[in-house]
């Protein structure tokens, strides 16, 4: 009993000394960026696993490039056929809307479990959007080292970069767990000012919440604590930018992962 007392006093005691002599374990703790899910997904190949998407780099900095999917909404597909990358960067100012797909941790711009690619048949099949789905530095085939400041910065250039792109179409910003962070991030950066609990600002772009009852990871209350105030910040402000929040029951068995599985999501997003 003594000894294994004395066993977990020094495990314990040891972590705080082992995260300090070796800071890169606690990153790829909360990233898990190395878990490159699925494992035999060629990243630079994106018709191999999805129809009418093109890959392609950015240089978001010097020394990182990161890898883009560009998913085409469903009334580009017949001509899409045989072009090239730049043909594909110049759809992005049809008029159609943008949508830039920001993924949680474990995953790449091919996610963990099939979601980026039933985000986008939903987004540009029903709802007629482009989907550029990122990964952040360190994720995927993405090089660096992924860090909250340089994910943000990553997440940042491609939304400014779409904004150009686009040429004045809505460029709209769609984060999962970890992405639904580095989104909050880039209004901020952005100089867009938006609510929390402890400053309430106001809103000047729309804002929907999706949430499961059941969400293991980030729990309900607190989608529910950031979708009442940003009701009071618009309330207070009298802007006329619309909030909404759309909880699923715990029934469901959606929990943090699997709301793209509700079969009303298209006209959720429309």
């Amino acid at each position: 009993m003594k000894r294994a007392a004395s066993f977990l006093i020094t495990v314990y005691a040891s972590v705080p000394v082992v995260l300090h002599l070796f800071p890169w374990i606690l990153g790829h703790a909360i990233f898990a960026h190395l878990l490159r899910l699925p494992f035999f997904v060629d990243l630079d190949r994106p018709e191999d696993v999805l129809n009418h998407t093109c890959n392609f780099y950015l240089g978001t900095e010097e020394g990182v490039s990161v890898g883009v999917w560009h998913t085409l909404p469903a009334s580009k597909w017949e001509e899409a056929a045989g072009k090239s990358p730049e043909w594909y960067r110049g759809t992005l100012g049809d008029g159609h809307p943008v949508v830039i797909y920001l993924h949680g941790n474990v995953g790449t711009r091919w996610d963990e479990s099939g979601r980026t690619r039933t985000l986008e048949l939903i987004l540009m099949d029903a709802a007629g959007y482009h989907v550029l789905s990122l990964d952040y530095r360190g994720f995927g085939d993405s090089s660096g080292e992924p860090s909250e400041a340089g994910m943000t910065s990553d997440a940042l250039y491609l939304y400014k970069w779409a904004k150009t792109q686009s040429k004045g179409s809505l460029v709209c910003l769609w984060g999962h767990s970890l992405g639904s962070g580095l989104l909050w991030n880039i209004l901020d950066k952005n100089r867009i000012e938006f609510p929390n609990d402890k400053n309430l600002k106001f809103l000047t772009c729309p804002l929907l919440i999706l949430h499961a009852e059941d969400d293991n990871v980030v729990p309900h209350h607190m989608g529910l604590t950031l979708y009442q105030t940003s009701l009071q910040a618009r309330k207070q402000h009298n802007t006329e930018d619309q909030v909404e929040m759309i909880s699923y029951s715990a029934n469901l068995g959606f929990s943090h992962s699997n709301i793209y599985l509700d079969p009303n999501l298209p006209n959720v997003v429309r």
